[in-house]
């Protein structure tokens, strides 16, 4: 059996309608669009005709889309009008990822050394 993305499963959460399959080659077609801004349109137009041509799942794709939005990888210029602030998703990911584990690593050695002080403050 085929091991799901991790992220895309994430990605998916907020789109019932769309299968991880789908999310994939949403991401796929956004990533191929080489001019900025570009429209639903010109979006469905490279997407299969399973879901171009659903209406069901055209919304679920204009809810990705805004949920794209939320992450900060899509911004919304005009009412109809989408534009990629990175290449791919994945190359707008990457150095969000490592400032992930930044804030990883950095959470734990504080909570660290509040303890030592807490102990030092004991035994007085």
């Amino acid at each position: 059996m085929k091991k799901l993305n991790p992220i895309v499963q994430m990605l998916k959460w907020k789109t019932r309608l769309l299968s991880h399959d789908e999310i994939i080659q949403i991401l796929s077609a956004i990533g191929t669009i080489e001019h900025n801004p570009f429209t639903l349109t010109e979006l469905t137009e490279k997407l299969p005709e399973s879901i171009s041509r659903n209406e069901s799942k055209r919304r679920s794709v204009s809810t990705f889309l805004s949920n794209l939005v939320e992450l900060g990888y899509l911004i919304k210029p005009s009412e109809r009008k989408w534009l990629k602030t990175a290449a791919t998703l994945s190359v707008y990911l990457s150095p969000l990822l490592i400032e992930l584990n930044d804030l990883e690593k950095h959470s734990v050695q504080s909570e660290k050394k509040e303890k030592k002080v807490i102990q030092l403050e004991d035994r007085k």
